[in-house]
C-alpha cells in the first residue's frame, strides 16, 4: 500500500451506503498509533472487526433503488393514511405531554397508555399487555422475569439475539435447543427433561419453550400447532408444566385475522403463556408489547430492570401504535398483494432455465422456493445465497441493478453461511419483483459463464467495478480479487 499512485482516471464510486460500509473497514495503524492507551485499545478492537469484514456503521439512506430490504412490509411506514390517522390521535388529545420524566412504577403511567395496551391486549385475545421500547428489550425483560431457578428453557436452534440475550439473564441456568422447527426433536428433548430433571417430573418446576412465530433470517413459519401438540402430549400428567413463549415480530400485521399473527391465527390464544409483538416493522411504528394474563404483566413489571428503570413510552409513541391498529384494519388488500407478490417471485426463480443448475452447482440458494406451491402462506422474507466466495459478488450486482437487499454476514449467522436477506413489501410490485428476479439471473449467467471459463475476468462485472474503486480508496476485503 505504501507504493500506491493515485489513478489519473479515478473510479466512479459506488451508491453511498456501500461506500460508507467499505470505507469503514479501512484500516489506519499510523493514526491508531498516535491515539492514548484507551482510545488505542478501543481501535485495535474495531479494527479486529474490520480485518474481518464485520465492521457495522450508521449508512446513509438510499431512496434511488428499490427497496427489497426494509421491515416496512405492510407499508405502514410510507403510509399517508397512517401519518393523516397518527397526526388525527394528536388531534384527539390536544394536551399530550411530549415527555414522561421518569418510569411506570413512578409518576410515568397515565391513563392513554394504559388504555392503549388493553385495547391491544384484546384485540390479540390477551388479559393484558405491557409497552416496552423495543422488541430487543421486551425479549430481554420477558425471559430475565418469567424464568425461575430450576425451571428449564427449550429454545429453537434459530431464536433471535435478544432472546438469547434474555436467557443469558434469567435464573433458569438449564437451557436446551432442539433442532429449528423439528417436532420430532422437540418431543425427544420433551421426553428426556421429563425422565432427567426431577423438579420438573415431579411438578414443581416448569419448561418454557421459545419459538418465532416467522424467523428472521430464514423466513420460515414455526409449525407451532404441533410443536403445542407435542408438549401437550408428553406432559399430559402434568397439565400447564409447559409454556410457550412466542415472538410475533414479522407476523403482526400480516398473518391472522386482521393482522393479529400467527397465534390467532391458529386460535392458540389459551395456550400460549406470552406472545410479543414488536410494532416496528408491519404496524410502521415502534416499540414492542408484551401479552399475556395478569400474572405475567405483574412478574415482568416486578422482575424486570428494563420496565423499573427505563422512563415510561411517551404519549406520541403510543400513538403512533395506536394509530397503526388503525390502519392495520383496512389492510387486508395489501396483505394479499404481499402474498401473491411472494408467490410471483417464486414462481419466476423456479420456473428459469437456469434454476436446476445454478441450484445444484450452489450458485443460487433459496430455501424457501422448496416445496412453495404447497404453503398456504408464502412470507415475505427471503434469504437468498451463494458460494461463500462470491457472496459479495452477488449483493455488489443487485445493487448496481438498483436493486437493496441486505447482506447478512458471519456474526450474525456462522461463518460460511451469509446470505441476502429480503422482504416483499406491500408498495413492491409486479414489474419490481420481475425486474429482481430478472437481476438475479443476469448474475447467474456470468456465474456460469465464468465456471464455463467463457469470461476472461475471474470475477462478476459488477464486483469488478467495486473493487477497483476500493483499490483507489486504498480498501481490502469483501471477497476481493
Amino acid at each position: 500500500m505504501g507504493d500506491f499512485q493515485p489513478d489519473d482516471n479515478p473510479v466512479s464510486s459506488p451508491p453511498a451506503p456501500l461506500a460508507t460500509l467499505i470505507k469503514g473497514h479501512r484500516i489506519q495503524p499510523e493514526q491508531t498509533k498516535s491515539l492514548s492507551t484507551f482510545y488505542r485499545n478501543l481501535e485495535e478492537v474495531l479494527d479486529v472487526k474490520r480485518a474481518s469484514d464485520n465492521f457495522y456503521s450508521t449508512l446513509p439512506s438510499d431512496v434511488t433503488s428499490v427497496d427489497f430490504c426494509s421491515g416496512d412490509v405492510m407499508s405502514m411506514g410510507r403510509s399517508s393514511q397512517h401519518r393523516a390517522e397518527f397526526l388525527a390521535e394528536l388531534e384527539r388529545h390536544p394536551n399530550f405531554a411530549l415527555g414522561t420524566t421518569s418510569s411506570r412504577l413512578m409518576d410515568g403511567n397515565y391513563p392513554y397508555i394504559e388504555k392503549a395496551e388493553s385495547e391491544i391486549a384484546a384485540f390479540h385475545g390477551a388479559e393484558a399487555g405491557l409497552f416496552m421500547g423495543s422488541g430487543f428489550e421486551a425479549n430481554l425483560a420477558i425471559w430475565n422475569s418469567i424464568a425461575k431457578q430450576g425451571d428449564v428453557i427449550v429454545y429453537d436452534a434459530l431464536v433471535h439475539a435478544s432472546t438469547h440475550d434474555g436467557m443469558r439473564q434469567s435464573l433458569a441456568m438449564d437451557r436446551v435447543s432442539f433442532p429449528h422447527s423439528d417436532v420430532g426433536a422437540f418431543r425427544d428433548t420433551l421426553q428426556d427433561i421429563l425422565a432427567t430433571r426431577p423438579l420438573v417430573r415431579q411438578g414443581k418446576r416448569c419448561v418454557l419453550v421459545a419459538v418465532e412465530s416467522i424467523y428472521s433470517m430464514d423466513g420460515d413459519i414455526c409449525p407451532l400447532q404441533e410443536l403445542v401438540e407435542a408438549a401437550q402430549d408428553v406432559f399430559q400428567d402434568l397439565e400447564g408444566s409447559v409454556q410457550f413463549v412466542v415472538d410475533e415480530a414479522h407476523s403482526v400485521g400480516f398473518i391472522g385475522p386482521g393482522g393479529k399473527g400467527l397465534v390467532c391465527e391458529l386460535g392458540l390464544e389459551k395456550e400460549i403463556a406470552v406472545v410479543m409483538h414488536s410494532f416496528g416493522k408491519a404496524i410502521g411504528a415502534s416499540g414492542a408489547i408484551i401479552l399475556g394474563n395478569k400474572t405475567i404483566r405483574n412478574t415482568v413489571i416486578n422482575f424486570s430492570r428494563a420496565v423499573m428503570f427505563s422512563t415510561a413510552p411517551t404519549f406520541p409513541f403510543v400513538a403512533a401504535v395506536v394509530s397503526g391498529y388503525k390502519v392495520l384494519s383496512t389492510k387486508e388488500a395489501d396483505r394479499q398483494r404481499v402474498q401473491e407478490m411472494s408467490r410471483l417471485f417464486f414462481e419466476l426463480l423456479t420456473s428459469h432455465p437456469l434454476w436446476p443448475e445454478a441450484n445444484s452447482k450452489g450458485i443460487l440458494n433459496v430455501p424457501l422456493a422448496e416445496g412453495w406451491e404447497d404453503r398456504e402462506i408464502n412470507t415475505h422474507l427471503l434469504a437468498i445465497s451463494t458460494r461463500p466466495k462470491s457472496f459479495w459478488w452477488m449483493y455488489y450486482h443487485l445493487l448496481s441493478a438498483s436493486y437493496r437487499t441486505f447482506p447478512v454476514t458471519y456474526p450474525v449467522v456462522p461463518p460460511g453461511q451469509s446470505r441476502l436477506r429480503c422482504i416483499i413489501h406491500a408498495h413492491n410490485n409486479e414489474e419490481q419483483v420481475r425486474g429482481f428476479v430478472d437481476a438475479i439471473y443476469a448474475w447467474v449467467q456470468e456465474m456460469v459463464d465464468m465456471d464455463a471459463g467463457k469470461v476472461a475476468e475471474p470475477v462478476t462485472k459488477a464486483a469488478k467495478d467495486v473493487y477497483d474503486w476500493m483499490r483507489q480508496e486504498q480498501v481490502s476485503g469483501f471477497g476481493m480479487v
